[in-house]
């Protein structure tokens, strides 16, 4: 009735086992109709079409310090796997006391395209601890929701009002230079000009939200979850828009961040490094879609001065550019009684702007996609996993408490065997370690995704990642398959 969907079904192993055990102990089950009631339970999410898929929590921190993983966790997981679902996508909370064994299987399904995300407890809590007020009880109970976030118990009702495109402003302001609106003599004069459109727009897109998110209440009223939600009636508000004591907080999404990083990094060489040329003649370089340029286009597209290759320059711009989108965002109120939240998180719009976005300095093409979440672009990261999870250890997951994402795609030759398990738990582990909040894997190769375009019936199970979420392959338009392939081409291995 309300046109909600439910964006999490809480930590399934937590709340099963007090029944399951006591269902067991009364001898009102046994474990072969457990399993079996709960394959049937997970494909009845799974016939329900909702394209972001149905979210589940698993894991956590018990109040003495020990692990939430046990035997039904284990369950779960075995059950999960057989059935192969795009649908429900499993949460799950990773802390130092994960055991072994669920790490194990855990990656041991990533690798064979499960849909899972690793949402780190202890850097969530950072987050939430600086923005949202918490306590450590308050961390360790919190809930993991949508495709990948995380909060407060009471105060899981945000919103999130629309994307930021870091890129669009670079495309803007090198349009002004070929029309001669617009020049600058320095690099610093140039950036500065940058930041300033990235601010404005930030401003803008924020105040746009304060006012519309007003009449939430009255054009999107959300009647069933207000009579299940105690405070909201209580206080008579709306469940969804401001019925939570601790939440009706708002997330403003971004868009772009490695592949703007890599075009300023382009402009400074090409215009105030090198002098290649003028501000104005490469806006209309890029205004012509690089035609007659090719050779500097690629030599900026095979650049190693990106973000992902843990270049000092790239990092410390990178950092620049989050803490100047967010901090025109967090702790700003709302019209909800909450606040803003900036997030890092880019959905599918990483492909859907991408198309709406001309030619850009580092080598990008116009329409292509751009970078997505906080991974570089396409390509880009050239020099491993370990120079990949350092360059987003220069931000802060304080900066982004939205979403602090890294997506990590890997060639299965490099995630074999229990030397390949191992590799991507150090990365989990490390990427955790240094701050960020979400990892999430896709293991492919180029030559596996061709024979599955050439063979579909060969590979009737086979998902892949788009985001926060796994699609079937052979749900996929072709022009999507092929830019999966695209993107396996560039892995490295």
């Amino acid at each position: 009735m309300d046109g909600i969907q439910c964006r999490s079904l809480t930590e399934l192993d937590v709340f099963l086992t007090p029944y399951y055990e006591a269902d067991l102990a009364a001898g009102r089950t046994t474990e072969a109709e457990f399993r079996e009631q709960l394959k049937h339970f997970l494909w009845q999410w799974g016939s329900i079409s909702n394209y972001w898929n149905q979210p589940v929590g698993l894991g956590g921190t018990k109040a003495d310090g020990t692990t939430e993983f046990n035997h039904v966790s284990k369950i779960i997981l075995e059950v999960m796997d057989e059935c192969n679902l795009t649908t429900p996508k499993f949460l799950v909370k990773i802390a130092p006391n994960t055991p072994d064994w669920a790490m194990d299987k855990l990656m041991d399904m990533a690798r064979r395209h499960r849909s899972v995300s690793f949402i780190g407890e202890e850097p969530a809590a950072k987050a939430l601890k600086k923005w949202c007020h918490a306590s450590d009880e308050d961390c360790r109970t919190m809930v993991v929701r949508g495709c990948y976030e995380f909060g407060l118990r009471d105060s899981v009702n945000g919103t999130g009002v629309g994307y930021i495109s870091y890129l669009k402003p670079v495309e803007r302001i090198l349009a002004d230079a070929k029309a001669g609106k617009f020049t600058a003599e320095t690099y610093e004069a140039f950036k500065a000009e940058y930041l300033r459109r990235l601010t404005d727009v930030v401003t803008r897109c924020r105040k746009v939200a304060f006012e519309f998110e007003k009449v939430l209440p009255e054009v999107n009223p959300a009647n069933c979850m207000t009579l299940a939600t105690e405070f909201a009636l209580k206080n008579r508000k709306d469940g969804f828009a401001n019925g939570c004591p601790r939440g009706n907080n708002t997330s403003l999404l971004s868009v772009g961040l490695g592949t703007t990083v890599d075009a300023l990094l382009a402009v400074k060489e090409i215009v105030y490094e090198k002098k290649e040329l003028s501000l104005a003649e490469l806006g209309a370089v890029m205004a012509a879609n690089w035609e007659g340029h090719e050779p500097l286009r690629l030599r900026m597209l095979r650049s190693k001065r990106k973000w992902g290759n843990n270049d000092a320059e790239a990092n410390a711009l990178g950092r620049e550019l989050i803490k100047t989108y967010s901090g025109e965002i967090n702790g700003k109120p709302n019209s909800k009684g909450g606040v803003f939240l900036a997030s890092g998180h880019s959905a599918r719009q990483f492909i859907e702007l991408g198309a709406k976005t001309g030619a850009t300095p580092d080598g990008r093409k116009k329409g292509e996609e751009m970078s997505k979440n906080l991974s570089p672009t396409m390509g880009a990261d050239t020099e491993g996993v370990t120079a990949l999870v350092q360059t987003l250890a220069s931000a802060s997951v304080e900066d982004l408490p939205g979403d602090y994402p890294l997506d990590v795609m890997m060639h299965p030759s490099v995630c074999s065997g229990a030397k390949g398990i191992e590799a991507m738990k150090t990365v989990v582990r490390l990427f955790h370690a240094n701050g960020g909040s979400v990892v999430q894997f896709t293991v492919f190769s180029a030559e596996e995704l061709r024979d599955a375009q050439a063979h579909p019936e060969k590979y009737e199970d086979l998902q892949v990642r788009v985001c926060g979420w796994n699609v079937r392959w052979n749900d996929m338009a072709k022009v999507e398959q092929d830019k999966y392939i695209a993107r396996a081409e560039a892995i490295l291995h």
